[in-house]
């Protein structure tokens, strides 16, 4: 949503409307293609924060443990995503593997990044430096943090692996798993409340 003194703009069809104040649980529609302009926070600063911070420590657990262990005929390989990422790239793959480190490492760690830096301060009762630089950027990376399309990819490898070599599923896979569900609830409590907050 780009926003302006009074202003929200759709990004669908550029309809222009007054901003109002959201109670909790409520989602501004376009008047015009009922696209979602802004939803308004169901979990207090509190929640929002600890939902940020479990999300920080399901990614470090994601990125530092194994997401796989493959044996195949007596030739075992343990990767942790990073691990896998620069394994890709060593094979010529330099597309799939700067995608993969994009969507899967980068993109969601600026999301966590963004939110805590909005909501550690707010929590304090503080403004947040650059808080509409970083409500922009949060916006931004937000679609294009696709942790749910890289964990449908590996399970989609995970089944037609399974015929052809002993699979463990590691730590970080479950990690991964926990980060798509965190980072869904994160983004259903709505950006409405923060530029409420942070921008006002």
């Amino acid at each position: 949503m780009r926003t302006y003194p009074g202003l929200a703009v759709c990004e669908e069809c550029d309809a222009i409307h007054a901003w109002r104040r959201l109670a909790r649980g409520d989602v501004a529609r376009c008047t015009r293609c009922g696209a979602v302009l802004g939803r308004s926070h169901r979990l207090a600063l509190d929640g929002q924060l600890a939902l940020a911070l479990a999300a920080l420590v399901v990614f470090v657990i994601g990125n530092a443990s194994p997401i796989v262990t493959l044996d195949l005929r007596g030739l075992r390989s343990v990767l942790s995503l990073p691990e896998a990422v620069l394994e890709t790239w060593a094979t010529g793959q330099h597309t799939v593997a700067l995608l993969a480190a994009a969507t899967a490492f980068a993109f969601p760690l600026a999301v966590i990044a963004t939110r805590l830096w909005l909501l550690i301060p707010l929590a304090l009762r503080r403004r947040p430096l650059g808080g509409t630089a970083v409500l922009r950027l949060l916006h931004w990376v937000s679609r294009w943090s696709m942790v749910e399309v890289f964990m449908l990819g590996v399970l989609v490898a995970i089944v037609r692996s399974a015929g052809l070599a002993d699979l463990v599923l590691g730590a970080g896979l479950y990690g991964y798993a926990a980060l798509v569900v965190l980072l869904t609830a994160n983004q259903l409590t709505g950006e409405h409340g923060l530029w409420e907050r942070a921008s006002g």
